[in-house]
C-alpha cells in the first residue's frame, strides 16, 4: 500500500517538476476550472461531477495528459500562496487518480499569485487542461 503511494506521490512530483512549455500568452482555454474558496485546498463536493467527466474524457485516449496551473490570491506571502496552490493540486491529482486516471500523467505548476492576469477567471483556481502526447 506504501509502495503504491509512494509511485503516485512520485508521478506527481515528477510532474510538477516538468513544465508545460506553452508561452503564457498563447496557453489554451481550460477544459475546466476548479474554484476555490479563500484559503482552500479542497474541492467542493460540486466539483466532483466535473472531474468525474473530465477523468472519462482523458481516459478514452491513450495518448492522453491532464495538465493542472494552480492559482492563488494575493493575500499573505509568496511561499504561503505557493504552498497553497501546491496543495490545490495535490487535492484535484488525488480525485483523478482515485477516478482512475493514471498518476504519471499528470503534471502541475503552482503559481500562487505570481502569474496574475486579466481573465476574468478568479484567482484561486485550478485550471485544468487534457492534452495529447506528443509521439
Amino acid at each position: 500500500m506504501m509502495a503504491g503511494l509512494s509511485q503516485r506521490l512520485a508521478g506527481i512530483a515528477l510532474g510538477l517538476l516538468l513544465g508545460t512549455g506553452v508561452a503564457w500568452a498563447s496557453r489554451p482555454t481550460p477544459d475546466a476550472v476548479i474554484v476555490f474558496a479563500p484559503g482552500a485546498d479542497s474541492i467542493a463536493v460540486a466539483d466532483n461531477s466535473t472531474l468525474e467527466q473530465l477523468s472519462a474524457e482523458a481516459k478514452s485516449g491513450e495518448a492522453k495528459w491532464i495538465s493542472l496551473e494552480a492559482y492563488a490570491d494575493d493575500q499573505g506571502s509568496r511561499e504561503l500562496n505557493l504552498a497553497l496552490a501546491q496543495r490545490r493540486i495535490e487535492d484535484v491529482s488525488h480525485h483523478l487518480i482515485s477516478l482512475g486516471f493514471p498518476s504519471n500523467r499528470i503534471r502541475g505548476t503552482s503559481y500562487g499569485d505570481e502569474h496574475m492576469d486579466e481573465s476574468a477567471l478568479p484567482m484561486r483556481r485550478v485550471e485544468i487542461r487534457i492534452n495529447n502526447l506528443r509521439r
